[in-house]
């Protein structure tokens, strides 16, 4: 068992026994440790956030349950189960197929493919997305998935700041508490080195950073006073820590992530019969005079990345792999290998290759139904386009579908359609999830 493995079993006891509601917090904090382990058996470690979905599956017995046949529920019924037949079955249906093997890594496995069959990756990788829907499940009981989202965003952004700190000061002494899944291939942490933080590497602290932004700019403006100024740091560390992740993932994301926001934006515009005209020709004007005089300089080191991106290894491997797997989409007519089965780059091409497009089918209806009822629920606005950024973030370089933050703003953004007619819970007078009290506005 690992350091934090330790304190966390320990917090873990506490919440179940006597403390119920630091349950949220306590899985916030783990989610926003990703590649930590809590327990290494055999030398396979376990992340802290399943051993934190593990106590929330143990919190349901004691929870009453949601009683809902919203649509959305259903659909999330739907890709569970279909991910479940299709992960006991589609290594038995389509054995020996050459895939992409998980534990083979990117560069080897574009070179010379592996084959199909049960791993310990199946195995795994089931169990991950049971007990991540166990924790959204409860998180969405209690009411507690904004708080959980939040914290675990603040957890990973104020962390990687710190390390980094340690790092560029050459006294990085948290390496034996945070690199600690004996499976990850943690990338070189010095000097001079890109930024990765308490993540594997700058790409997955670019997917993560995205969100945080995201969610730390609208937390900001829909707060007031102490909170304004706590969401307005957040948001400053997580730029920090995206730009020096200086990462391909962090540029594509960030522009396609962009774009998406100035769409609806242009949308509501029409919609709402032009409202807001005056904001938005000054947004105009400072934007265009802003590119006349330092758009080159602002855009010179992201044309640089770009440049040094395009044609590397890097980009050849996860080209291939992206490539590659439209043909094991086809080999499994549609239907997918089953979770652990092939790892290509891309979250989408993930998907419709291990639970193929029925799998893919469901979780979009329900990602996309949950965010869209989010959107227009007053408290659920910031998680929603945190959300949103997460998704263009595993879409453009990031496959897995276990990753903790993707689940807790999940949760975060189905409290609204799963809870519409219960009773008040104690964690609702939290609008926004700070560690002071926020004033949010409505």
């Amino acid at each position: 068992m690992t350091l934090l493995g330790i304190a966390l079993i320990a917090a873990l006891g506490l919440a179940l026994t006597v403390r119920r509601d630091w349950l949220p917090v306590i899985v916030g904090v783990t989610a926003g440790l990703p590649f930590s382990a809590g327990v290494v058996v055999a030398g396979n470690g376990v992340p802290l956030f399943s051993v934190a979905a593990a106590a929330c599956a143990v919190a349901l017995l004691g929870t009453p349950r949601l009683g809902t046949s919203h649509w959305t529920a259903n659909a999330f019924v739907v890709f569970l189960v279909w991910a479940t037949v299709i992960t006991v079955l589609g290594p038995w249906m389509f054995a020996g197929i050459r895939v992409l093997v998980p534990r083979g890594g990117v560069d080897g496995q574009v070179m010379d493919p592996g084959f199909l069959g049960y791993s310990i990756s199946t195995g795994a990788q089931m169990a991950y997305l049971l007990l991540a829907a166990c924790a959204t499940l409860y998180l969405v009981r209690v009411r507690g998935a904004l708080l959980a989202a939040g914290t675990a965003l603040v957890v990973g952004t104020v962390l990687t700041s710190f390390r980094g700190l340690l790092v560029a000061v050459q006294a990085d002494f948290l390496a034996p508490v945070f690199d600690t899944l004996p499976n990850v291939a943690y990338s070189w942490v010095g000097p001079g080195a890109r930024l990765r933080g308490v993540f594997s590497e700058p790409s997955e602290l670019a997917a993560f950073s995205l969100p945080a932004v995201a969610f730390a700019v609208v937390a900001a403006m829909r707060s007031r006073g102490s909170a304004k100024w706590f969401w307005s740091i957040v948001c400053a560390l997580a730029c920090t820590n995206l730009l020096q992740a200086s990462s391909g993932t962090a540029v594509a994301a960030s522009a396609a992530f962009i774009g998406i926001g100035l769409v609806l934006l242009a949308v509501r515009y029409v919609l709402r019969g032009g409202i807001g005209t005056p904001w938005l020709v000054i947004g105009a004007l400072t934007l265009g005079v802003v590119a006349l005089t330092v758009g080159d300089q602002l855009l010179a080191p992201v044309q640089e990345l770009v440049d040094d991106k395009v044609g590397s290894q890097s980009w050849d491997s996860r080209t291939g792999a992206d490539t590659f797997s439209w043909g094991v989409i086809a080999d499994t007519l549609g239907l997918g290998t089953g979770l652990g089965g092939n790892r290509p780059s891309s979250f989408a091409l993930s998907l419709l290759s291990t639970v193929g497009v029925p799998g893919t089918v469901a979780f979009a209806v329900f990602v996309l139904g949950v965010v869209a009822i989010a959107m227009r629920t007053p408290t659920a606005v910031v998680p929603a386009v945190a959300l949103v950024a997460v998704i263009v973030s595993k879409v453009v370089g990031t496959p897995d579908l276990s990753t903790p933050i993707l689940w807790v703003l999940i949760a975060a953004c189905a409290v609204p359609a799963w809870t519409r007619h219960r009773a008040r819970s104690p964690l609702d007078d939290r609008h926004l999830p700070t560690l002071v009290r926020t004033g949010a506005r409505p």
